[in-house]
Protein backbone atom coordinates (compact mmCIF):
# COMPACT_ATOMS: atom_id res chain seq x y z
CA UNK A 1 0.00 0.00 0.00
CA UNK A 2 2.83 2.39 0.90
CA UNK A 3 4.53 1.70 -2.44
CA UNK A 4 1.28 2.41 -4.28
CA UNK A 5 0.87 5.77 -2.47
CA UNK A 6 4.45 6.76 -3.33
CA UNK A 7 3.82 5.81 -6.96
CA UNK A 8 0.53 7.73 -7.06
CA UNK A 9 2.11 10.80 -5.48
CA UNK A 10 5.00 10.79 -7.96
CA UNK A 11 2.60 10.52 -10.91
CA UNK A 12 0.56 13.45 -9.62
CA UNK A 13 3.65 15.59 -9.02
CA UNK A 14 5.12 14.84 -12.44
CA UNK A 15 1.87 15.67 -14.19
CA UNK A 16 1.78 19.11 -12.53
CA UNK A 17 4.86 20.34 -14.43
CA UNK A 18 4.80 22.95 -17.18
CA UNK A 19 3.23 21.76 -20.41
CA UNK A 20 5.81 22.01 -23.13
CA UNK A 21 4.81 22.65 -26.70
CA UNK A 22 5.81 20.43 -29.59
CA UNK A 23 6.88 21.50 -33.11
CA UNK A 24 3.35 21.05 -34.46
CA UNK A 25 2.01 23.53 -31.89
CA UNK A 26 4.39 26.31 -32.96
CA UNK A 27 3.51 25.87 -36.63
CA UNK A 28 1.70 29.28 -36.72
CA UNK A 29 5.08 30.93 -35.95
CA UNK A 30 6.91 29.22 -38.80
CA UNK A 31 7.53 31.96 -41.34
CA UNK A 32 9.63 35.02 -42.10
CA UNK A 33 8.90 38.07 -39.93
CA UNK A 34 9.72 41.73 -40.68
CA UNK A 35 10.13 44.30 -37.92
CA UNK A 36 7.36 46.88 -38.21
CA UNK A 37 7.47 48.82 -34.92
CA UNK A 38 9.04 48.95 -31.46
CA UNK A 39 7.24 49.62 -28.23
CA UNK A 40 8.16 52.84 -26.47
CA UNK A 41 9.64 52.43 -23.00
CA UNK A 42 7.14 54.88 -21.52
CA UNK A 43 4.72 52.14 -20.45
CA UNK A 44 1.92 53.72 -22.53
CA UNK A 45 1.77 50.83 -25.03
CA UNK A 46 2.69 53.21 -27.85
CA UNK A 47 4.44 51.86 -30.91
CA UNK A 48 7.08 53.69 -32.94
CA UNK A 49 7.14 52.61 -36.60
CA UNK A 50 10.43 51.32 -38.00
CA UNK A 51 11.38 52.27 -41.55
CA UNK A 52 12.11 49.49 -44.01
CA UNK A 53 15.81 50.40 -44.13
CA UNK A 54 16.12 50.21 -40.32
CA UNK A 55 14.06 47.06 -39.90
CA UNK A 56 15.24 43.50 -40.12
CA UNK A 57 13.82 40.11 -40.96
CA UNK A 58 14.11 36.85 -39.07
CA UNK A 59 12.66 33.41 -39.67
CA UNK A 60 11.25 30.81 -37.32
CA UNK A 61 12.08 27.37 -38.70
CA UNK A 62 9.78 24.34 -38.25
CA UNK A 63 11.78 23.20 -35.20
CA UNK A 64 11.81 26.64 -33.56
CA UNK A 65 15.33 27.58 -34.63
CA UNK A 66 15.63 31.32 -35.28
CA UNK A 67 17.35 32.20 -38.56
CA UNK A 68 18.47 35.59 -39.84
CA UNK A 69 17.45 37.07 -43.19
CA UNK A 70 20.18 35.12 -45.01
CA UNK A 71 19.05 31.78 -43.56
CA UNK A 72 21.91 31.45 -41.08
CA UNK A 73 21.37 30.87 -37.35
CA UNK A 74 20.54 34.20 -35.72
CA UNK A 75 23.14 35.62 -33.36
CA UNK A 76 22.03 35.68 -29.71
CA UNK A 77 19.11 33.37 -30.45
CA UNK A 78 17.11 31.96 -27.53
CA UNK A 79 17.13 28.37 -26.29
CA UNK A 80 13.35 28.45 -25.77
CA UNK A 81 10.25 30.36 -26.78
CA UNK A 82 7.29 31.30 -24.63
CA UNK A 83 4.51 31.14 -27.22
CA UNK A 84 1.16 32.49 -26.06
CA UNK A 85 2.14 31.63 -22.49
CA UNK A 86 3.46 28.09 -23.08
CA UNK A 87 7.11 27.07 -23.24
CA UNK A 88 8.75 25.54 -26.30
CA UNK A 89 12.33 24.29 -25.93
CA UNK A 90 14.27 24.76 -29.17
CA UNK A 91 15.97 21.54 -30.24
CA UNK A 92 17.46 21.77 -33.77
CA UNK A 93 16.40 18.85 -35.96
CA UNK A 94 19.10 19.58 -38.56
CA UNK A 95 22.71 20.65 -38.29
CA UNK A 96 23.25 24.40 -38.36
CA UNK A 97 26.09 26.15 -40.18
CA UNK A 98 28.19 28.73 -38.33
CA UNK A 99 27.15 32.35 -38.76
CA UNK A 100 30.41 34.32 -39.17
CA UNK A 101 28.70 37.56 -38.10
CA UNK A 102 28.08 36.16 -34.62
CA UNK A 103 31.80 36.40 -33.79
CA UNK A 104 31.39 40.18 -33.89
CA UNK A 105 28.36 40.31 -31.58
CA UNK A 106 28.36 40.50 -27.79
CA UNK A 107 25.17 38.78 -26.64
CA UNK A 108 23.22 39.55 -23.49
CA UNK A 109 21.79 36.50 -21.78
CA UNK A 110 18.17 36.20 -22.87
CA UNK A 111 17.42 32.50 -23.11
CA UNK A 112 13.66 32.82 -23.66
CA UNK A 113 11.80 35.04 -26.10
CA UNK A 114 8.17 35.75 -25.27
CA UNK A 115 6.09 35.56 -28.48
CA UNK A 116 2.45 36.49 -28.79
CA UNK A 117 0.78 35.91 -32.16
CA UNK A 118 -2.47 37.56 -33.21
CA UNK A 119 -3.49 37.06 -36.83
CA UNK A 120 -0.39 38.00 -38.86
CA UNK A 121 1.17 40.21 -36.16
CA UNK A 122 3.83 38.84 -33.85
CA UNK A 123 4.84 40.67 -30.67
CA UNK A 124 8.24 39.59 -29.37
CA UNK A 125 9.51 40.58 -25.94
CA UNK A 126 13.11 39.78 -25.23
CA UNK A 127 14.65 40.33 -21.79
CA UNK A 128 13.14 43.76 -21.32
CA UNK A 129 9.51 44.65 -20.85
CA UNK A 130 9.29 46.52 -24.15
CA UNK A 131 8.41 44.64 -27.31
CA UNK A 132 9.00 44.53 -31.02
CA UNK A 133 6.13 44.11 -33.47
CA UNK A 134 6.65 41.99 -36.56
CA UNK A 135 4.47 41.21 -39.58
CA UNK A 136 4.68 38.26 -41.94
CA UNK A 137 7.13 38.90 -44.73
Amino acid sequence: MKTFLVFLLSVVLLSCGDKKLGPEEIRPLVDKWRLEAVEEATGDKKWTPVSAKDGYVFEVRYDGVILDASGLPACCAPSSLLFNGQKFVIEPKESLPQNPRCALVLCMACDTWNMNLQNDTLIVKYCSSTGSRFVRE
